[in-house]
């Protein structure tokens, strides 16, 4: 008997120790993968740094790479001297810009980027990392002609490990514009100039059916969710019924704007101080095609879900008036926007917001929402932003790149005349509760800045 319990308390206890020993190796994987994941984060920073450091004439590859035929290399998406640059599975075909390539005549010479594989190590991570150079497609308002812009795309592959496992190579992309190009239009500026103006677009209160930005009122300017999922047509309305977008409007709240107004009096905190501004309540994963749906198009009946309008909130600019010359305005791909932000009650808990930018045009009685790609990486059709403490004490303002892609345009977004510039924001499954943004006042001046081709913004 003594002999049998001895072997009985051995296999318990060797089973007891497969557990811990399981649950100790998937904590090492994880910690591993999230620590691969920074560190190729940096690494694809740090290589677009150093080429936008290069002379632009530098701008090139040291000699033609070479096509490999497994998928998951990023030189299988070389085709002789082209390259896929808009993604995996063989689209957005462009000329790589080499040594010993010819453009406009002319025989390429001087590049100095290593289209590698060149290895890297970083404490316990190591891979490969591929660099690449386009021609891409430069709009007539920023060229004479097609030489004058090009892409670079850095991607990182890491090695295979075990705890790592086999994970699929990211990238990172950017434009680069000859500084020396002379503009086709906007004729008022000198050769050689820059033809770009910066759009800074603040968050307001104010529906889009007002022509203008709206003062709060002098004494309260609390009020209910407004329902921002229809057309400027529909007017301000609240709970189910579809209404017009907020205003996207190119001037700042003034200054003597200073009281702490509530846009969504019908969500609020169980516990801690009151709250301000917009509170969103936590929607679809991000990712989900739902959640993209949710965000743009325009809805004319109620949703199935009678929480959706407190899910996404949405701003449009007023519409583009017609410019000077026969080519659209561009968003030459580049911005940020800037949110003042805490959690709801002054709860301590993760967050992630989501933002989409897309534009909407008219044909008649047809409304059509065009969005933004997000270059990544990885890409993506919505830009994110993530924090495990998301600022519960105070309002804080966190700011979102925005590099994204048109793919007709060579990475900009047209704007024609009379389109609108929309932005849809909303929070993630993952977050346990609201997430409150504020805007509309001095302080919290929530805005978005977009670099264009060189008109003012739509507006007063």
């Amino acid at each position: 008997m003594t002999i049998v319990e001895v072997v009985v308390a051995g296999l318990i206890l060797v089973v007891g120790g497969l557990g811990v020993l399981g649950i100790v190796d998937a904590a090492s994987r994880s910690t591993f993968r999230a620590e691969q994941s920074q560190v190729v984060s940096n690494v694809l920073q740090q290589e677009i740094e150093k080429l936008r450091a290069l002379p632009y004439e530098e701008l090139a590859l040291e000699e033609l790479p070479l096509h490999a035929s497994d998928p998951e290399d990023p030189r299988s998406r070389i085709a002789s001297t082209s390259f896929f640059y808009a993604g995996r599975n063989g689209t957005g075909l462009k000329p790589l810009v080499y040594n010993g390539g010819i453009s406009e005549g002319e025989t390429i010479e001087g590049g100095a980027v290593d289209p590698g594989p060149a290895e890297f190590e970083v404490g316990n991570v190591r891979g490969r990392v591929y660099r690449y150079v386009v021609w891409d497609t430069c709009p007539s308002a920023l060229c004479q002609d097609g030489r004058h812009l090009k892409r670079a795309v850095v991607a990182v592959r890491l090695d295979q490990t075990a705890s790592g496992g086999v994970r699929r190579y990211q990238e990172i992309q950017g434009q680069f514009v000859d500084p020396d190009a002379e503009p086709a239009i906007l004729p008022e500026q000198n050769p050689g100039g820059s033809d770009d103006e910066g759009w800074t677009l603040w968050l307001t209160d104010t529906p889009c059916s007002e022509v203008a930005r709206q003062p709060p009122p002098a004494v309260e300017g609390d009020h209910p969710t407004r329902n921002t999922r229809g057309d400027c047509a529909d007017g301000a309305q609240a709970g189910a019924v579809p209404g017009a977008p907020d205003l996207l409007w190119p001037e700042a709240a003034a200054e003597e704007v200073d009281l702490p107004y509530d846009y969504a009096t019908d969500v609020e905190p169980q516990a801690g101080n009151g709250d301000e501004g917009l509170q969103l309540l936590p929607g679809t994963n991000c990712e989900d095609p739902a959640a993209t749906e949710l965000a743009v198009g325009v809805a004319s009946d109620p949703d199935p879900d009678p929480d959706a309008y407190q899910k996404v909130h949405r701003w449009l600019s007023p519409p583009v008036p017609p410019h000077e010359g026969s080519q659209d305005l561009l968003l030459t791909g580049e911005g940020t926007l800037n949110l003042w932000t805490r959690t709801l009650g002054e709860a301590v808990y993760p967050g992630r917001i989501c933002a989409w930018l897309f534009v909407r045009s008219r044909a008649g009685d047809s409304v059509t929402d065009t969005l933004a790609v997000n270059l990544g990486p990885p890409l993506s059709l919505h830009f994110a932003h993530f924090a495990q403490s998301w600022p519960s004490t105070k309002w804080d303002e966190i700011a979102l790149p925005l590099t994204f892609g048109y793919a007709d345009e060579g990475g900009a977004l047209p704007l024609p005349p009379g389109s609108q510039l929309g932005l849809a924001l909303s929070v993630d499954d993952d977050t346990p509760s609201a997430l409150q943004v504020h805007y509309d006042m001095p302080t919290f001046d929530s805005r978005i800045h977009l670099t264009t081709t060189g008109a003012p913004p739509p507006g007063p």
